[in-house]
């Protein structure tokens, strides 16, 4: 058995479906296939071809250690995908133990192309994955991660373009998002960091924290609200002081 990651979500009609992977690598951003164990669904297909037609309301994912021992491995982060290859709409979700149905930021209409994607990291106290979700007022949604330094700081860039926030997001105002990281210990166990991810403006000012869950066992992300207008020269990073 492998570190897995399973998500289901609720549709408009109330019609609900499973979509998983039994063997994920960890750090690496997968397309979830319908999946589940004695359900009554076709295995295999993507979420486009799935459920075409139909909108989706609320989604949650939750992430499983490939090993008998408790609470190794963190969920990071998922979303829908566009055809395009954009993010349509984050998804929230959290460690083996967790549970919750939350309603997406938006509904999404399920079109052909469409992909269900997530990532998980092993959860660790020398390597450690930050990452944030951050939804816009437009709607707009980017993904931003990075393998933290240890007692350095570190830029979390967007995980299609590997650009900063400012680069993904210039005129954006970040209106929700969610934060994880993967340190067994938290952001700052050596109190030589800072407790929470940061934007700063090009002349070094702070405009933005994001405080990060650690998503394992019952942990589960949460959206916070927030009011982040992003500029171009903008920058998000992360000081773990571990």
């Amino acid at each position: 058995m492998a570190n897995s990651i399973q998500v289901s979500v609720l549709c408009a009609s109330g019609r609900i479906a499973s979509f998983g992977d039994n063997n994920v690598t960890e750090r690496t951003t997968t397309t979830l296939q319908t999946s589940g164990t004695g359900l009554n669904q076709t295995s295999g297909v993507d979420l486009g071809n799935f459920l075409v037609g139909e909108t989706i309301i609320a989604a949650f994912g939750t992430v499983t250690a490939a090993t008998t021992v408790a609470d190794t491995v963190g969920f990071m982060y998922a979303f829908v995908e566009n055809a395009d290859g954009s993010i349509a709409v984050p998804i929230e979700g959290g460690g083996n133990k967790a549970s919750n149905m939350p309603m997406l930021c938006k509904p999404v209409r399920v079109q052909v192309g469409m992909l269900l994607k997530a990532a998980l990291a092993i959860v660790d106290t020398t390597a450690a994955d930050a990452s944030l979700v951050a939804y816009c007022a437009s709607g707009k949604t980017s993904v931003f991660t990075v393998t933290a330094g240890e007692d350095s700081k570190t830029s979390i860039v967007d995980i299609t373009t590997g650009g900063s926030i400012g680069q993904s997001l210039a005129g954006q105002r970040i209106v929700k998002y969610y934060a994880t990281f993967t340190g067994l210990y938290g952001l700052n166990d050596a109190q030589s960091g800072n407790n929470f991810f940061f934007c700063e403006s090009s002349q070094g000012q702070l405009k933005g924290t994001f405080f990060p869950q650690g998503v394992r066992g019952l942990a589960r992300t949460e959206k916070i609200e927030c009011n982040i207008p992003i500029l171009q020269n903008d920058t998000l990073s992360v000081f773990w002081g571990s």
